[in-house]
């Protein structure tokens, strides 16, 4: 019997350590009201604290840093000051008249929270995020058609480096006669050497034998800038040259210097289910045949589970001078579903 006591008793209290700890964690804002608000900060920017509340993880609360008296938590941020500062410190409550305490580097100062010019999470040394969409229209009766297009994407990231690749099939028939036959590979990697500048290489490889073009091959390096890299909005753009080699379909070859400007977007809107993205890409060829390829991609993507999500996008391609006796652009609205892992 004694035995089950002790036994009982040392789970209450590991039952109430665990408790304490997964509690002791959550961030703190405290408004000049007297209201407090627990949960997860996010970013201070813009003169608002974007707090993600204990109670529900798919809504995010905007508070203006006016009415805000203080902020406690255990966590340390990436904190830029209207001084100049940037440093990486904590929000552990209040100070004397109304100010708030913040820890750098083991010293405590004492400022205002108007001072916070941007705070921002930590990024994890780690990080991952893949997409996979499928997205099918069949049409039978006076015309057959089928379109299918299959698109996969991922980003790592390790630290200062970052490999985003992503591979796309596009089929399209009609009356069983093969109008588009497309394989697209693209890999992006970035050395984030002095943020938000990065150095960026890139290799792409395209097929398009309904265009007339067997392989198109792209080595590239470039310099890239996020000008914005927060939680809720990614934006990117990278410029630089590249090496280009070709060959048509009747075995002809061609190679050239070609100029090159990316942009990558992703943002968020009101919760973290709907995110819209863009992408898009210019390669100017400087020596060889004048010729110009555009690609883009503008869509959205709504989160049905964890898991499961809806996609909608339109997809244009064009190209200035394309071989063969193809057309100067190709325009797509997709529909489909999607996973993420």
């Amino acid at each position: 019997m004694k035995r089950l006591k002790v036994f009982s008793a040392a789970s209450i209290g590991l039952l109430v350590s665990v408790f304490l700890i997964t509690t002791s964690h959550a961030d703190q804002v405290t408004l000049k009201s007297g209201d407090r608000i627990t949960g997860e900060i996010q970013r201070i920017w813009d003169k608002e604290v974007i707090i993600e509340p204990e109670y529900d993880d798919d809504v995010k609360a905007a508070i203006d840093i006016g009415n805000v008296a203080h902020i406690e938590s255990e966590r340390e941020f990436e904190v830029e000051l209207t001084d100049g500062r940037e440093v990486i410190a904590q929000l552990i409550g209040p100070g004397d008249d109304g100010q708030q305490l913040i820890v750098i580097d083991g010293v405590t100062e004492t400022i205002l929270l108007t001072d916070l010019y941007e705070l921002d999470e930590i990024e994890d040394y780690f990080d991952w995020e893949s997409h996979i969409d499928f997205n099918a229209a069949i049409n039978k009766g006076n015309t057959d058609s089928v379109n299918t297009k299959l698109y996969a994407d991922t980003n790592l990231k390790l630290g200062d480096h970052r490999h985003i690749a992503d591979l796309t099939f596009v089929r399209e028939e009609q009356d069983h006669v093969t109008t588009r036959d497309q394989d697209l590979f693209r890999y992006n990697y970035n050395w984030l050497f002095s943020e938000p500048w990065f150095f960026g290489a890139l290799l792409t490889a395209e097929r398009d034998p309904i265009k007339d073009l067997d392989m198109r091959l792209i080595l590239a390096a470039l310099m890239g800038r996020d000008f914005l890299n927060t939680p809720d909005t990614i934006l990117s753009g990278q410029l630089g040259l590249g090496y280009l080699t070709e060959e048509d379909t009747l075995g002809e070859t061609q190679q050239s210097s070609v100029g090159i400007w990316t942009l990558r977007y992703r943002q968020d809107l009101f919760t973290d289910d709907l995110e819209l993205f863009h992408d898009h890409s210019i390669n100017i060829y400087l020596t060889g045949r004048n010729n110009t390829v555009i690609k883009t991609s503008t869509g959205a993507r709504y989160e049905i589970t964890d898991l499961l999500y809806a996609n909608i996008s339109i997809d244009y391609d064009y190209e200035s001078d394309p071989a063969g006796t193809a057309e100067n652009d190709d325009l797509s609205l997709v529909l489909g579903l999607g996973v993420e892992f």
